[in-house]
């Protein structure tokens, strides 16, 4: 409910700015589609932008700030805490979230905090901290659940499917702009959004987005079918082949 009621917030607040204002940001990606065979170990996405019908003085005087977002398809995560029971570290209590970004890199023209105030940003879900992960289920301890809330981006980060970039987006020119982004080796299958949000001495202006598709090719891409379509095949094949090299490993490295 609290998700659906964000989301409801986020696009009344996106319509009320873009009825009261005309100036408006544009964006294209360097690539539009991510290949991922067996050699791929991670690229960068470079999103150009410009910013139209601005107030010419405002962009000579640097009165524009840009965020840009790289958010990978959503997904259920379960957190689990570790704990120690009787000198052994084990699974103790867990906290099941859903609609979580399986990827997600920020890049920024300065520190978010002198970008805009915490209530846009949070509104505009900018930021790791001002994601909108609530839990599936029903928890009553809030401290706990921000304490699960942060295991779960500390995950990320550490799987580098999340990323901050301050001073990322840098201006070509007073309306032009560019920000790198990074995309992981292991960087979730599935449609990926770019949003461009632009911003006017703290006041957030408009917004725009654009799409990248990442996806398998070759061997990859046949056996992530296989196992998603058809799991049982998949296991047979697998267990045969198991089966195979350990059989072909005995036979090369018997001793007569």
């Amino acid at each position: 409910m609290r998700s659906l009621l964000l989301s409801i917030s986020f696009l009344l607040f996106m319509s009320v700015v873009q009825a009261q204002v005309k100036t408006d940001v544009q964006i294209g990606l360097s690539r539009e589609t991510v290949e991922i065979s067996s050699s791929f170990d991670g690229t960068d996405i470079v999103v150009f932008g410009s910013i139209e019908n601005a107030d010419k003085q405002a962009l000579v005087d640097g009165k524009y700030d840009i965020v840009v977002v790289l958010v990978g398809p959503k997904e259920e995560v379960i957190v689990r805490r570790k704990e120690n029971k009787f000198g052994i570290w084990v699974n103790g209590s867990s906290l099941r979230f859903g609609d979580v970004p399986s990827s997600y890199s920020v890049a920024t023209t300065r520190p978010l905090a002198e970008i805009s105030d915490s209530n846009d940003v949070k509104i505009l879900q900018i930021g790791l901290e001002n994601l909108n992960v609530v839990p599936d289920e029903d928890f009553d301890a809030i401290g706990e659940e921000k304490v699960f809330k942060e295991s779960l981006n500390r995950l990320k980060l550490s799987q580098n499917l999340y990323s901050e970039s301050i001073g990322g987006v840098k201006f070509l020119s007073p309306s032009l702009f560019k920000a790198t982004l990074s995309v992981p080796a292991n960087v979730p299958i599935g449609r990926h959004t770019a949003q461009a949000f632009l911003f006017k001495e703290g006041k957030f202006v408009n917004a725009q987005f654009a799409e990248m598709q990442v996806k398998k090719i070759g061997f990859e891409q046949f056996t992530y079918d296989l196992a998603h379509r058809n799991g049982l095949l998949f296991g047979i094949i697998a267990v045969i082949i198991a089966i195979a090299t350990g059989w072909l490993a005995s036979v090369i490295f018997r001793k007569d």
